[in-house]
């Protein structure tokens, strides 16, 4: 069996070296009189600059599925099989989680690195999702009153807060609706790091660790495609709630974490394949993606949400579902991150800030459809750029609020915190530095 290493594996953590006073950030949080205290840095998961582009992307179509059937435009023109699809964006979150969150652990089981903290994983994941929601739960429902079918009494208030209203099928379709798949990440929180800790076990070899992965990966894939098959065939209120749990979306975050595989894999092993690393290959991946989008809107599967699928078309719209969010995400995870038009566009400012804040969008961007449609009672009727255009500005401009009001004073707590149990000491930092891509950045 291999020796764990008392610090993070290189190929997890970015540039890790002593932050002293000639660094401002050092001055910020290490010395509140700007005096050198030569500690080292907190080590920090490997960062990927395009992917606040991704979360973008993501956002805009959810905003854009929601906005298009509320005015009408998914049921009355043709490009509505197009926009009905669009719900493809939950999967996109699904698997930018699942490769985000695994690759420092994905990196330190091959390098026999040490593993993150699981106690401050799920602190870190709880600052991070929990605050803005009850925020934003609290504000849309007992301040604006959108959802007038909200449950009362504190037991569904608890339910409401602690995200298990997808477990209660009398509860799962009230409150922020869509907030369901914030159950699901939370469900996946929870498992990870312990699913983590099992797929370890007894290590010997870097090599044997890639082949246990990689079968561990395909039972989750398995699992979750096998149990959506079965669930599809049961027509029962909790097996249609079902199909949001965890276990359901296996496939989902499977093949991100095979994306973390095999980064982390390559960076261990310091490979560049070349296709991996040519410049065509992100229109060629986009192309792919693009492809099975069009393919999922030809299926013939109803324009109408929360449509119960036949198994087969259920089936292959999850597949296709993970597969062009898979596609999706290559370029952002191999290849030279600061080249090409792609890249570029991803870690554009604008697309980059809309990424920051796409969390606050995705929790209130529904209550600004149903506000504006109860403003001006045009459910169905109003035009699509319209309604697409008033819900992102205040959607943008709320989640703003949430962002420099409540997330970020929070995320600083949450940064603090770190990811590892201890710093590394200065050698092993230096190693890490040297093992570190120049390409590399802080993670923020």
């Amino acid at each position: 069996m291999v020796d764990v290493a008392p610090v993070p594996a290189p190929e997890a953590v970015d540039d890790v070296r002593a932050e002293t006073t000639d660094h401002p950030r050092a001055r910020r949080w290490w010395s509140r009189h700007g005096r050198p205290t030569h500690q080292p840095a907190a080590a920090r998961p490997r960062h990927f600059p395009c992917f606040d582009g991704l979360r973008a992307i993501a956002a805009v179509l959810i905003v854009v599925v929601h906005t298009s059937f509320a005015s009408g435009f998914t049921v009355r023109s043709w490009v509505g099989i197009y926009t009905a699809r669009l719900e493809i964006g939950v999967s996109v979150f699904f698997l930018i989680s699942g490769f985000l969150l695994y690759r420092p652990f994905a990196a330190s089981h091959f390098a026999g690195g040490a593993a993150p903290s699981i106690g401050k994983f799920w602190v870190r994941r709880f600052l991070r999702i929990m605050p803005a929601y009850w925020l934003a739960f609290l504000v849309t429902n007992y301040g604006m009153h959108i959802d007038r079918k909200v449950h009362p009494g504190w037991h569904s208030l608890l339910i409401y807060l602690g995200l298990l209203q997808v477990y209660f099928p009398s509860h799962a379709l009230t409150g922020i609706t869509q907030a369901w798949s914030l159950c699901t990440e939370i469900a996946f929180y929870l498992f990870l790091p312990l699913y983590a800790m099992i797929v370890t076990r007894r290590r010997r070899s870097d090599h044997q660790q890639l082949i246990r992965e990689l079968v561990a990966l395909s039972g989750l894939f398995a699992t979750g495609l096998g149990l959506r098959f079965w669930l599809l065939h049961l027509h029962s209120p909790l097996a249609y709630v079902m199909l949001e749990w965890l276990p359901a979306c296996f496939d989902l975050f499977a093949l991100g974490m095979l994306l973390a595989v095999s980064s982390s894999w390559l960076a261990h092993r310091r490979a560049t394949p070349r296709w991996l690393w040519h410049p065509v290959m992100p229109w060629v991946s986009w192309l792919v993606a693009l492809g099975l989008l069009w393919v999922v809107s030809h299926l013939g599967v109803s324009r109408s949400p929360l449509e119960h699928n036949t198994p087969g078309r259920g089936m292959a719209m999850e597949l296709l579902y993970g597969l062009f969010a898979f596609f999706l995400l290559v370029p952002a995870v191999f290849g030279p991150q600061q080249r090409g038009v792609i890249r570029g566009v991803l870690r554009w400012k604008p697309v980059a800030a809309l990424g920051v804040v796409s969390y606050g969008v995705y929790l209130w961007h529904q209550a600004w459809v149903d506000e504006y449609l109860r403003w001006t009672g045009a459910l169905f009727r109003v035009p699509l750029p319209e309604l697409f255009g008033v819900v992102v500005g205040l959607a943008v401009a709320t989640a703003a609020a949430s962002y420099v009001f409540v997330e970020r004073p929070i995320l600083g707590l949450k940064d603090r915190l770190g990811w590892w149990s201890s710093r590394p000491h200065m050698a092993s930092s230096c190693t890490a530095a040297r093992s570190t891509r120049a390409t590399s950045k802080a993670v923020r």
